[in-house]
């Protein structure tokens, strides 16, 4: 999960909503690119309602990811629900386990070798509905 685990917005928002907005965690960057030296793959998985309310495109979304990369200094692959607030109406919302279904079946990752990284409280579970680990931010980094 991008959100309150890898990145927050600057100006104090859900999520940062442009590239000067971005802040990535202390230690998150040093952190994943020793993961990555290792041989891991990381990715990352997010909620932007602000699509669906036109106050984002989905270009404006792809260049969070291109500064949430360079802040990290890893090229970390990130998927995205574009869907409304409210009632998960969408497969790809948490609780549902779609964004991590595609990134599994893109990339055939095995769901014994995987981790997922939160802080909420479906993080749990969406872990658990991918087969995947499940690690609190605060114990992983």
């Amino acid at each position: 999960w991008c959100d309150g685990v890898l990145q927050r917005s600057r100006e104090g928002r859900r999520t940062p909503t442009n590239p000067e907005d971005v802040e990535v965690l202390d230690g998150r960057g040093a952190h994943l690119r020793r993961l990555v030296e290792e041989g891991w793959r990381v990715f990352g998985v997010t909620w932007l309602p602000e699509i669906a309310e036109g106050t984002m495109s989905h270009a404006d979304a792809s260049a969070l990811f291109r500064r949430l990369r360079e802040l990290l200094g890893i090229d970390i692959e990130v998927e995205y629900c574009p869907h409304a607030a409210g009632p998960p109406g969408c497969w790809c919302r948490k609780p549902l386990p779609g964004l991590g279904v595609v990134l599994r079946e893109r990339h055939r990752l095995d769901p014994s070798q995987c981790i997922y990284v939160g802080v909420g409280s479906q993080d749990p579970g969406f872990a658990r509905r991918l087969g995947f680990d499940y690690r609190h931010a605060a114990d992983f980094f």
